[in-house]
């Protein structure tokens, strides 16, 4: 007779009695984190306790679990884990940290993918030389203050490619050379953990991902500290794993391989939206590193909801309605679980160039129709739901009625994805350190911890604070950067010469590129007399030729446009996105009002970041028109597996905000065809065409 298969609680503690490393994987609403505090409890309780310590990865997650768990446990952010574990060593931290600086080779490509042609491949190798150069032109900057030439065009690059890698490499051996010997001069007991995003050479520390780094580098290469880790616990139990570095995974693996240490990972590979965390680890339980765990309830959604979210699922976990224990003893019933599933479509408008339309043309022209016939379609359905909560990718009307519509249109007429420009450069331009001390200000007073949070903050980047009056213009000043009228720009370097921010390299890199630009661009005849033309109306290739030969330019003639045109026309969106980006058009209530929405849960929420509680009636609204370079929906709604990583995004994107529903989704969309349509039917409980008026 088979034995009956154990509970997943019964599975990892039989796990860990083996020494077994494991996997819990769960959807969302499973209970991972109750298994969590059980499994805690159990281990930590009886004759023979084991020393554990829980991984989380943000400070409000570690309180949440330090609050529900109980017995002889440490709790800790995975970077004051691995901060407290390497503190000690600074010689072996100096010997890697110029890993953190040197740059690596420029490799060429191989043979094409399967489907890609060679006109594909070059292009495809050019664009990754340019970023290649871009980051060696920032470190010869950093390290050795040296300009670097103007990166060679593809049309060059093609005709000899190894003479321009060679070249390049060799500026590479250059530039690692003298990192590694600058470091080798710094006094070991200067170098730190700065507690800030960005590594700094000048002043020699590392930020948060540098942290990351190092700590895996040492762990990997020396046994005596995967053998502390070892004396120190029993069990590592990881919170939502999908998020943790690839190669502190390896580490701790690594680790547990040379001892009993028992490593355990809570979370859901189908959660992994981000990233830089290691998504699944299906080769590690492939090699038998791991067992899998799986869970398959389902505490927080309606049957209905729990089928659409399946359907999303690539990992072929598939949840189950699990009802939850109530206060007075007993459980819910089926019946107040039950929910709804809806989908309410418009079919989209057919794809057609008009007579003179380029491609580019023709595809802006659509995504405005379509970005159109979306916002109609979601009016409508938001009369029929207006309690719902609307999770959607960022669009500008989205950013206009949140509060940041200047910095999307900003960054929307020079990005294809905006919203990840965005997040990218206000984190290298330090907004995102400036929004934590506005917000720790805000928090005062009262609050303890935001105070010895912000005070800390301020003291490591070289202000210190000794008098009740050093804290009294603190705080003046601090009032002034939460003034939502400020320009942000000047938000940042008020910060900056106040002292309670320090310039981090790759931000003084950016500024001093900007710059150069811009002055370039000032002394530039040919891009002046280009922009006169464009502005006035000659914004084609066609029609600037034929502008031109109506009133001729002393600086622009018709050869050089034939082949300049679309490179003219980057230069002048470059020129106006550097230029508004400094200008008081931008201001500091508009970089606040972006940070506010990538976090809340009111009436618009971005899909990107929609992990955490439930939302009892939830609206979807399933658009990637604009946003094709990353997200494929149509390719969800077909029945067949996955198979490209852009496709398995897209399920997984879904997949998390449909289940944060818990009662009613309402699924929004442009349908593209009959046959997406079909199988959206077979997935949703009911559905309805809406009628739009042209």
């Amino acid at each position: 007779m088979a034995s009956k298969k154990l509970e997943p609680l019964d599975e990892i503690l039989t796990n860990i009695e083996n020494h077994k490393n494991f996997v819990l994987q769960g959807g969302a609403g499973s209970g991972k984190t109750e298994t969590l505090k059980r499994v805690v409890q159990s281990v930590t309780q009886g004759l023979a306790p084991k020393r554990v310590v829980c991984i989380t990865h943000t400070n409000k997650a570690a309180d949440e679990i330090a609050e529900r768990v109980s017995g002889k446990v440490e709790v800790s952010t995975i970077h004051a884990f691995l901060g407290a574990l390497i503190r000690p060593y600074t010689a072996n931290i100096k010997a890697v940290l110029p890993e953190l600086f040197t740059l690596p080779h420029f490799e060429r490509l191989g043979d094409k993918e399967e489907g890609e042609t060679s006109k594909d491949k070059a292009l495809s190798e050019h664009n990754r030389f340019k970023k290649a150069h871009e980051k060696l032109e920032s470190r010869r900057r950093t390290v050795q203050d040296l300009k670097t030439d103007k990166v060679v065009g593809k049309r060059d690059y093609d005709k000899n490619p190894d003479l321009y890698v060679s070249a390049h490499n060799t500026l590479i051996d250059e530039i690692n050379s003298k990192i590694k010997e600058e470091i080798q001069l710094v006094d070991v007991s200067s170098i730190e953990y700065n507690e800030t995003p960005f590594n700094r050479f000048r002043d020699p520390s590392f930020g948060h991902d540098g942290l990351i780094e190092i700590a895996s580098m040492l762990i990997q290469r020396h046994q005596n500290l995967r053998k502390i880790l070892s004396d120190k616990f029993d069990c590592i139990f990881i919170d939502e794993y999908q998020d943790t570095h690839p190669e502190v995974v390896k580490s701790l693996v690594q680790a547990s391989s040379d001892s009993s240490l028992c490593l355990g990972l809570f979370g859901d590979s189908e959660q992994a939206i981000y990233s830089e965390g290691i998504g699944d680890v299906e080769g590690y339980i492939a090699n038998k590193d791991f067992t899998l765990v799986p869970k398959q309830d389902n505490y927080r959604c309606s049957p209905q909801v729990i089928e659409v979210a399946n359907s999303f699922r690539c990992d072929g976990l598939k949840q189950e309605v699990a009802l939850k224990l109530l206060a007075d003893g007993n459980f819910e019933t089926a019946s107040s679980r039950e929910g709804s599933a809806k989908l309410y479509f418009a079919m989209a408008p057919e794809k057609v160039s008009l007579a003179g339309e380029n491609k580019t043309d023709t595809n802006s022209r659509y995504k405005a129709d379509c970005a159109e016939l979306r916002d109609k379609l979601v009016d409508a359905v938001v009369e029929k739901h207006p309690d719902f909560t609307q999770l959607k990718l960022t669009n500008k009307s989205i950013a206009s009625d949140v509060g940041f519509g200047t910095l999307w249109e900003i960054f929307d007429a020079n990005y294809q994805s905006p919203r990840e420009e965005i997040n990218r450069t206000l984190k290298r331009l330090q907004f995102e350190q400036l929004i934590e001390i506005v917000r720790l200000h805000q928090a005062l007073p009262g609050d303890r911890r935001s105070y010895n949070r912000l005070i800390g903050i301020i003291n490591r980047s070289g202000t210190k604070i000794r008098t009740t009056a050093d804290k009294s213009k603190i705080s003046g000043d601090l009032a002034q950067l939460r003034d939502p009228s400020v320009t942000a720009y000047e938000a940042i370097k008020f910060a900056i010469d106040r002292g309670f921010i320090s310039q981090s390299d790759s931000h003084r890199a950016f500024l001093l590129r900007a710059q150069e630009f811009l002055k370039s661009y000032e002394a530039d005849n040919r891009a002046k007399a280009f922009q006169q033309l464009y502005d006035g109306g000659a914004n084609t290739k066609n029609r600037m030729i034929k502008e031109l030969g109506i009133a001729p330019q002393d600086h622009l003639d018709k050869d050089f446009l034939e082949d300049n045109f679309h490179s003219m026309k980057r230069k002048l969106e470059k020129h106006i996105f550097l230029t508004r980006l400094f200008s008081s058009d931008l201001k500091m209530s508009d970089v606040l009002a972006f940070y506010e929405y990538e976090e809340t849960d009111g009436i618009f929420a971005t899909m990107h970041k929609t992990k955490g509680t439930g939302i009892e009636n939830v609206l979807v609204v399933c658009d990637e028109y604009g946003w094709v370079s990353e997200y494929d929906f149509a390719s969800c709604f077909t029945g067949l597996e996955p198979k490209s990583k852009r496709e398995v995004q897209s399920r997984k994107l879904l997949y998390v905000a449909c289940s944060r529903t818990v009662s009613n989704l309402t699924f929004v969309r442009l349908v593209k065809n009959d046959d997406e349509l079909e199988y959206l039917k077979s997935v949703f409980d009911s559905f309805e065409e809406v009628a739009l008026e042209e």
